[in-house]
């Protein structure tokens, strides 16, 4: 982390470090299966061990007050590519800490985790900013990005409850029946096609409707969210939407 009056720098690697060290005890072991003479060996291990490499990622976070940015830079040194993309400062309401429970396996069978990350929030209420864009451990880290981010910028609104919404966000909005809000999900895709968290909204609105027959047209926005999502550089909501497609397109 660096920091001056004008510019927070935030660098995250917990993704390059895991699948190199992984992808190159892949490459040592198909090299010792090639001196024991085992060419598909040597050949197995080598291909998982490039292919697990190709994975390392880099996020930087660059708060920059005097161009009214942030950048977000991704790079992924073992397949030469580098993205960038750039959010507006103005349009960051809040800072929250987004915790959720997951289930991690080992060889010795399934463990409940809680993992944390940070989260920006823009105006709209409908994107999210991860910060960085995988889960961890540990609850002090994240408060204490959390709050740094929020002091510089000057923003009160950060914590692990997150924070007020915005009382004009359509993610407020309550509905007497589940019709209206399918009809107001299908106005709101209707006015911006690109609008994945609408799509994602239609789909469970559909599910909740009628799951059987509505089935079929709920996987296809959730699989248009997920493909706006990844385009527009939204890695963890692009994952919503796969988990939720997996979970819907599962046999009845």
């Amino acid at each position: 982390m660096k920091q001056t009056t004008e510019k927070l720098e935030l660098l995250y690697t917990g993704f390059f470090w895991t699948p190199l060290v992984v992808g190159v005890g892949f490459l040592v072991g198909g090299w010792f299966m090639g001196h024991t003479g085992s060419l598909f060996g040597y050949l197995l291990f080598a291909v998982l061990g490039f292919i697990v490499l190709l994975f390392g990622q880099i996020e930087s976070f660059t708060f920059d007050k005097n161009l009214g940015y942030v950048i977000l830079k991704l790079q992924q040194p073992f397949r030469f590519k580098n993205r960038v993309f750039k959010y507006q400062i103005q349009d960051i309401s809040g800072v929250e800490i987004q915790k959720i429970d997951y289930i991690s396996y080992t060889r010795r069978g399934s463990r409940r985790r809680i993992g944390y990350r940070v989260r920006l929030v823009l105006y709209s209420g409908k994107r999210y900013i991860s910060i960085p864009s995988y889960l961890s451990n540990g609850l002090r880290d994240k408060e204490k990005t959390a709050e740094i981010i929020a002091t510089f910028l000057n923003i009160r609104n950060y914590g692990l409850r997150g924070f007020s919404k915005q009382q004009n966000s359509s993610e407020e909005l309550q509905w007497d029946t589940v019709e209206e809000e399918i009809t107001h999900w299908k106005t709101a895709i209707r006015s911006d096609s690109k609008d994945a968290n609408a799509r994602m909204k239609l789909a469970l609105a559909l599910i909740e409707q009628n799951q059987i027959k509505n089935k079929e047209q709920a996987i296809n926005h959730l699989k248009q969210a997920q493909d706006i999502f990844t385009t527009q550089g939204y890695g963890d909501e692009a994952m919503q939407a796969l988990e939720l497609i997996n979970k819907f397109d599962r046999p009845n």
